[in-house]
């Protein structure tokens, strides 16, 4: 009876080695990967998700004469972009000034000035590398899930009179900007102010809403006012909006002092690629100091 069975199995292996050889040997597996590739192209073109990272890469630093070229590899939203940004060296013997400015399309995202006794110092690729560089970018997702590109930039020193702003880009690196206002309260900005170094507000209720420096913007604490926060997509940002002050105002102090106007609280999102927001408190600012616009 056991060798009947042990039969029996030998033979029913052989037909079902038999069976897999005879089916691999004659079915089309070619048709379905096509039908699988198929697939993915039609999911794709029907604008299903597709997995993209985006990053900022700095590429090269070219030096040419006495100025410089940073290029940058940008993938947004599943696009390569590049970016450039020229850094022009500027000396004046006479005084004994010297500066670098990295500019990109009229925007200053970088500055350095500097005074000097007998010799100018020597700038190089690894000195602007080490000042300006991927630190200085970062992204934010709109309302829709598309993602756009942040560039905090480096103004230094603080009494150069400029303002550390950030700056938002879209996909095609052009500016997104719909009316903003910097934090000397002038409307013709394209970015925000992260910190201003010559216009300061006392508000009302000795009220302190300003940031943590995030940016490292602030060399002197004391004097650190950082007027913009990131969060969850969503940009916090400190606007001055200011009353008109006529001669007659002017000229009387204590009237003045009641006539400054607001400084609001603000919460940013993009969408469609347009900045949109809403106020979430006001501040009543009672004093002014330094410059506005």
């Amino acid at each position: 009876m056991k060798k009947v069975l042990i039969v029996i199995v030998v033979l029913f292996s052989f037909g079902v080695i038999g069976f897999g050889i005879f089916y691999a040997s004659t079915h089309d597996f070619s048709n379905e990967a096509k039908d699988d590739d198929t697939e993915n192209v039609e999911l794709n073109q029907n604008s299903i998700e597709v997995n993209s990272d985006d990053s900022v890469k700095l590429v090269d630093t070219e030096k040419i004469e006495d100025s410089f070229v940073q290029t940058y590899q940008i993938m947004i939203n599943g696009k390569e972009r590049e970016l450039q940004i020229e850094f022009l060296y500027r000396d004046n013997t006479s005084l004994k000034e010297q500066s670098l400015t990295g500019d990109y399309n009229g925007a200053t995202l970088y500055a350095y000035y500097e005074n000097y006794e007998e010799e100018a110092t020597l700038y190089d690729e690894n000195m602007i590398d080490s000042s300006f560089n991927e630190n200085n970018f970062s992204f934010l997702k709109g309302i829709g899930g598309e993602s756009y590109l942040l560039i905090y930039t480096n103004i230094y020193p603080e009494a150069s009179l400029e303002e550390d702003k950030l700056y938002i880009l879209n996909e095609n690196l052009e500016f997104v900007a719909n009316d903003l206002v910097d934090y000397a309260g002038s409307t013709d900005t394209r970015g925000m102010t992260i910190m201003s170094t010559y216009t300061n507000y006392t508000l009302e209720g000795e009220e302190y809403p300003w940031y943590t420096d995030s940016f490292n913007a602030c060399s002197t604490p004391s004097n650190c006012y950082i007027d913009i926060k990131i969060e969850d997509n969503k940009i916090y940002y400190l606007v001055p909006v200011l009353n008109e002050v006529s001669e007659e105002e002017e000229e009387d102090e204590e009237d003045v002092n009641t006539n400054y106007g607001n400084l609001e609280e603000r919460v940013y999102t993009i969408r469609d690629g347009s900045l949109c927001y809403e106020v979430i408190k006001r501040y009543k600012i009672i004093d002014v100091k330094g410059i506005t616009g």
